[in-house]
């Protein structure tokens, strides 16, 4: 039994030793003594830890060992910032969803495959046309990017990270490719970072081996900020979009509908419209300045979004699961995993994974409870 994951996680969720104590039924002396490892928590304390901050008891239940699994690359984060508690949970997530799949006979999904290394504007720019293609989106709206992946069938796992890490992801050629996206940061910085991570699946395929990757500061980088820039807005939508505002001040109100509309950071818009010619380096600069100036407490653009993704409701359960939910169900129904690994697995309690699977099965033909 691994107790040394029991600190970083709750720190990790902002718990103080008597917090956890209080969510777990013991004393915050108990829970220092378990961190120090002086003593071992029984197993229905380590449930109790589990459940209270948000992973599965595997990831303490798992003798301490060196990691294996897929390497992960950074979006140009600091890889320290993720402790091992941490890291452990994540892929304990993503070795949950993989089972899943398995179990299931999903074929793992890759994007196509165009290796590039140094960084050529025109090439990644044809590069996003095809991504787009292969996303089916032509030139309309992403949307719900998040989505749009998952219905392809990737595996993207939204969980809380420190603040200074947007995401990262893996591969292997067993398991596929793995998105994981901090679900803390705002939405629209959460679907950029996704097709960022994307872009590393497309371009960078063969670096993910070996050692783990911290790609600041790297080619890789620009290409996959370019990539995302130019998949959540083609040429010819800006160019469409901002035809009377080349080489001139572009209006915030202008650029909150583009935001609202297209999925996309005003910086996203600013730095793409940059990117194409139409304003100078100097121009967006100075205006993503003044927007910075109109952040709020939490570091947020003017305009926020919401995920288009739709909570659970009666009628439609089965079209509002993500995909992982989609999957845990599935199973759950097949009896292919209990209700209570189905609760584990999701990090919500038993009773609403109950009331939310005989949702999910009420709106499948040919299921029954």
């Amino acid at each position: 039994m691994n107790v040394n994951f029991i600190g970083p996680l709750r720190e990790q969720m902002g718990l103080s030793q008597t917090e956890l104590g209080d969510k777990v039924g013991v004393t915050r002396q108990t829970i220092a003594v378990w961190e120090r490892g002086e003593r071992i928590p029984t197993l229905g304390q380590i449930s109790a830890i589990a459940q209270a901050l948000g992973v599965s008891t595997d990831v303490f239940l798992q003798p301490a060992q060196a990691e294996h699994g897929p390497t992960l690359l950074f979006r140009a984060d600091d890889a320290s910032a993720l402790n091992l508690g941490l890291r452990a949970h994540i892929r304990q997530k993503v070795q949950d969803y993989v089972e899943l799949e398995q179990e299931l006979k999903e074929t793992p999904t890759l994007p196509p495959a165009y290796p590039l290394d140094e960084f050529d504007p025109a090439k990644v720019e044809r590069i996003a046309t095809q991504v787009r293609d292969f996303l089916g989106v032509e030139d309309a709206p992403l949307g719900d990017v998040i989505s749009l992946l998952e219905d392809k069938g990737f595996k993207v796992i939204l969980t809380p990270l420190p603040v200074s890490v947007s995401g990262f992801s893996a591969y292997t050629e067993e398991w596929g490719g793995i998105i994981v996206v901090n679900s803390t940061h705002a939405v629209e910085r959460q679907y950029f970072t996704a097709l960022h991570e994307l872009g590393h699946l497309i371009c960078h395929r063969r670096d993910y081996n070996g050692h783990e990757v911290q790609a600041a500061k790297d080619p890789r980088e620009k290409i996959a900020n370019r990539l995302a820039g130019a998949v959540l807005l083609s040429r010819d939508v800006l160019e469409r979009e901002l035809r009377g505002y080349q080489h001139t001040w572009i209006p915030e109100a202008v650029l909150a509908n583009l935001k609202v509309r297209y999925s996309a950071s005003m910086a996203t818009i600013l730095m793409r419209a940059k990117d194409l010619g139409m304003i100078t380096a100097r121009q967006a600069g100075q205006q993503m300045g003044k927007i910075k100036k109109m952040h709020d407490d939490q570091g947020h653009e003017p305009v926020k979004i919401h995920r288009q993704h739709e909570q659970f409701a009666d009628s439609n359960i089965s079209i509002a699961c993500n995909r992982l939910e989609r999957l845990v169900y599935e199973a759950a129904s097949k009896d292919f995993i209990t209700r209570s690994r189905a609760a584990e697995i999701l990090g919500k309690p038993m009773v609403e994974v109950r009331r939310n699977l005989k949702d999910w099965q009420a709106g499948q033909p040919g299921v029954a409870d």
